[in-house]
């Protein structure tokens, strides 16, 4: 009893230490973000004076006004550090159901490890940022605030869903639905492509239930009515210059393309490799793993609304002076981050099934996913680093170096 209490007391302790050193980073890394003159290093400042001179389209203004009242940009890189100890703690306590027998602050530890991760570095592979995906931000305000809301989304969604086929809990419904109404609140790209995905699974449902489950397919569906009229509600600030809107990508003019105002997608040599280093991970964990993935419903809606959200950044932009903002891209980033989480439980699966058995061949595949996982994480701190040195995020790989 004397070793598992300190070997619980060992756990804690490392856990909070390694919290207590990434809450310092990341408030040093949001300080400097804040109080840099050049536009290009984060979203920060820019979202700053958004929310103390324009009108309000996120409820992270409503935070952000108060608090930099109270203690200036200070204030500010704390609240914004705040929201990615949320997100770390939401991404642990995902992890539970994949790996029960994992105490809380192990869990919590995973998750900062993991979530250091960005796509890989490759010699010549285009940029660090620009043109990948990754569930881990640092420059943008909204995004970051949306991060912990989405989760919980996500994994009460998930609870929600367990009643379906009998007694729908009015509870797990209701606590879903305030997540999913808050997490639009701060940033609606997450909503764009969940909606399209439950839809699908809805009518998945009704076609093989014929129909017999259709007062719980409402119900579930009308979750989704907060969010769209929050939707509404922040489209009427942000479209109203001439023009402004949504369009196919393939209708934009070509002009846009050559001056480089949009340069994401297929259309972007640097982007196309951003694409490839994005995946590693995931890509084998969903090669690889088989059923230990495919089997669970959350990893398969996961991927659902992943597909979902990249088809939607892909083919879908802004248009008039909105163009190149990019903004769709944001809901891929949300998506794969829930995938990603989904990703990382297939993988825990995999290495207990493992242990009980010492089977070769999964050993083998395992390791492959971990070996793709670590180096997704080894590039992230090596980004990190160069955020923290004051660089922008947009920094080619072949032309820096990280140590001096």
């Amino acid at each position: 009893m004397k070793t598992v209490n300190t070997k619980r007391a060992a756990a804690w302790a490392a856990a909070l230490l390694a919290l207590a050193a990434y809450t310092g980073v990341m408030y040093w890394l949001h300080w400097q973000q804040l109080c840099a003159a050049d536009g290009f290093s984060s979203d920060l400042p820019f979202h700053l004076q958004e929310a103390l001179y324009e009108p309000v389209y996120t409820a992270l203004y409503l935070f952000i006004t108060p608090l930099y009242a109270l203690g200036g940009k200070a204030g500010v890189a704390l609240l914004v550090t705040a929201f990615q100890l949320a997100a770390l703690a939401a991404f642990a306590w995902g992890l539970r159901g994949a790996a029960p027998g994992l105490s809380l602050p192990v869990r919590l530890l995973v998750s900062l490890v993991v979530n250091l991760a960005q796509a890989v570095w490759i010699p010549r592979g285009g940029y660090w940022y620009l043109g990948t995906v990754s569930g881990t931000v640092y420059h943008n305000t909204t995004y970051i605030a949306l991060a912990p809301f989405a989760m919980l989304a996500m994994l009460c969604f998930y609870r929600a869903w367990r009643g379906m086929h009998g007694k729908l809990d009015a509870r797990a419904w209701l606590v879903y639905t305030l997540f999913l109404t808050a997490s639009t609140a701060f940033k609606a790209n997450f909503v764009f492509a969940f909606a399209p995905a439950l839809l699908l699974l809805l009518i998945a449902d009704l076609v093989r239930t014929r129909g017999k489950n259709l007062c719980n397919e409402v119900i579930l569906g009308c979750s989704v009515l907060p969010s769209i009229a929050l939707c509404l509600l922040e489209s009427l600030v942000l479209f109203t210059g001439e023009g402004n809107g949504v369009q196919l990508i393939f209708s934009v003019d070509p002009v846009n393309f050559e001056n480089g105002v949009i340069s994401w997608g297929f259309f972007n040599e640097a982007t196309r490799r951003g694409l490839i280093r994005s995946f590693l991970f995931a890509g084998a964990a969903a090669l690889l793993l088989g059923r230990l993935a495919w089997a669970s419903f959350r990893y398969r809606f996961s991927a659902l609304t992943f597909a979902v959200a990249m088809a939607e950044a892909l083919l879908l932009v802004e248009s008039g002076e909105r163009v190149g903002h990019a903004n769709f891209w944001w809901g891929a980033f949300i998506c794969y981050w829930l995938f990603f989480l989904e990703s990382v439980c297939a993988l825990l699966r995999g290495w207990q099934a493992w242990r009980q058995n010492r089977a070769a061949l999964l050993g083998g595949r395992l390791a492959v996913c971990t070996a793709a996982l670590a180096w997704h994480i080894v590039s992230g701190v090596c980004f990190l680093v160069l955020l923290l040195q004051g660089n922008s995020y947009n920094i080619p790989i072949a032309t820096w170096k990280l140590w001096f």
